[in-house]
């Protein structure tokens, strides 16, 4: 078995454990941490698609269904949708009243399971730049609502009885900042580790010595 399959099989083990033995962690961190709620343990399950479509792909080429910005646009468009506080969008946003109700509660998690899916459609079929390009892009956009967050000064994720408060706001804001400048550091040392690939070290020129 190759490293990136061990690494994938391992995140399925992982996360599947996790879901299982540790819900009522995970349900209690959800209701008590904004940050985590909406973007820590969504990543996760993204993440965990992502490992289960690289492990299927293994033996089904089924990506090559996944239209290139079919998948893009879907997968934006699920995240923006869950990201929309209760009530917004003409009454259709939803965050955080999926903790009130247990279907909306079960069909977010398994979106965000199909996005890493989507994902995993796309990334194979764009070049590595433009995967740190899509990366930094994503950062940007956490790190601008983020900024929001931090300035805030009434509660937006408000869903009765679950409302985070304006401090969890800003330490959510403040934790998507750290994390849009952790995934710039990740994609740029990525893209330049590309650039220079295959380009064996020189000494530095020196100038010519004139006689």
């Amino acid at each position: 078995m190759k490293l990136k399959e061990a690494a994938a099989v391992a995140i399925v083990v992982l996360i599947t454990s996790i879901y299982v033995f540790m819900s009522p962690l995970i349900r209690g961190l959800e209701l008590t941490n904004l940050f985590f709620y909406m973007d820590v343990w969504p990543t996760a399950l993204a993440v965990f698609g992502y490992a289960i479509a690289y492990l299927a792909s293994k033996r089904f080429n089924f990506h090559r269904f996944i239209p290139l910005y079919l998948g893009l646009g879907a997968s934006a468009l699920t995240i923006t949708y869950w990201h929309l506080p209760a009530n917004s969008l003409f009454g259709y946003g939803v965050c955080p009243a999926d903790l009130n109700n247990p279907l909306l509660y079960q069909a977010k998690r398994l979106s965000y399971v199909a996005v890493g899916f989507l994902l995993y459609g796309v990334a194979v079929k764009i070049s590595k730049p433009w995967r740190e390009a899509l990366a930094i892009a994503l950062g940007k956009v956490m790190g601008w609502y983020g900024l929001y967050l931090t300035l805030t000064e009434t509660p937006i994720y408000v869903a009765p009885p679950v409302i985070f408060s304006t401090a969890l706001h800003h330490e959510a804001g403040f934790a998507m900042i750290v994390s849009m400048l952790f995934l710039d550091f990740l994609a740029v040392f990525s893209l330049v580790s590309h650039v220079f690939k295959g380009h064996p070290a020189s000494p530095y020129p020196l100038l010519t010595e004139k006689n």
